[in-house]
């Protein structure tokens, strides 16, 4: 990301972040992120969404040190709104998805990476192994994810997890709806995209509290999954052929 030989190239990663009064942890997430993307040695952009934060965060402490690009939603929108409008202004030919809490590991976006082009998918999501939530999360999360791959046959264990990788043409024909990143898998197959996934670490919360309230989001999911339902068939599986495919 700061290699001098990639200052002013078209960036070919794009890492949206979107976040929520995460200020003790964007130093440390934009140090690993660094760190992941030199060793992929290739052009990228940071771009962090700051989805209607209360608390202080130091964006001109940490400008200089980080390429980042920072936009501000004007109310607190929700995360999808977030990851929304961060691929709207994304410029890689991938985006990279993940949350800013520092459960997820940005070390493993070289693996994901990897595993995506060996199989020539257009969007390869990770499945967090031995998760670091309390019980009721994982039991909450086991029940979803059951009942999600059942109804949507999106071949995905965990489409909860956060840290994604995508294309940037799948990426912007995601719908603008609140809900949207639960269900980024099952879109992606319903548009008939190639989807995968690999296992990923997953962390304490280092700092901060969960944005999450189990019993509120199990229930907005439920009412989403019936929509989901709907929407999944009646999409449009077909999309342009990629010329570099041809």
């Amino acid at each position: 990301m700061t290699d001098d030989a990639n200052i002013g190239r078209e960036p070919e990663f794009s890492v949206v972040v979107p976040f929520h009064n995460e200020s003790e942890n964007l130093p440390q997430l934009l140090f690993e992120i660094d760190s992941a993307l030199q060793k992929l040695g290739r052009a990228a952009e940071v771009i962090l969404v700051n989805d209607g934060s209360t608390d202080f965060f130091a964006r001109p402490l940490l400008s200089p040190r980080f390429p980042v690009r920072w936009l501000d939603l004007t109310v607190r929108s929700g995360q999808s709104a977030a990851i929304y409008y961060g691929i709207q202004q994304a410029a890689g030919r991938w985006i990279i998805l993940l949350d800013a809490d520092l459960q997820n590991d940005p070390a493993d976006i070289p693996a994901l990476l990897r595993r995506l082009q060996e199989d020539r998918l257009d969007l390869i999501t990770g499945f967090r192994q031995k998760r670091q939530d309390n019980w009721q999360r994982r039991w909450m999360s086991r029940i979803a994810n059951f009942v999600r791959s059942r109804l949507l046959a999106d071949r995905t264990r965990d489409s909860g997890c956060s840290l994604k990788i995508l294309r940037r043409d799948l990426a912007r024909r995601l719908p603008g709806w609140s809900g949207m990143h639960r269900f980024i898998p099952a879109l992606a197959c319903g548009m008939g995209y190639q989807t995968g996934e690999l296992p990923v670490h997953h962390r304490p919360r280092h700092a901060g509290r969960s944005k999450v309230r189990p019993w509120k989001r199990a229930l907005a999911a439920t009412i989403d999954l019936f929509g989901m339902v709907w929407l999944v068939r009646r999409q449009f599986r077909g999309r342009l052929r990629d010329p570099e495919s041809s």
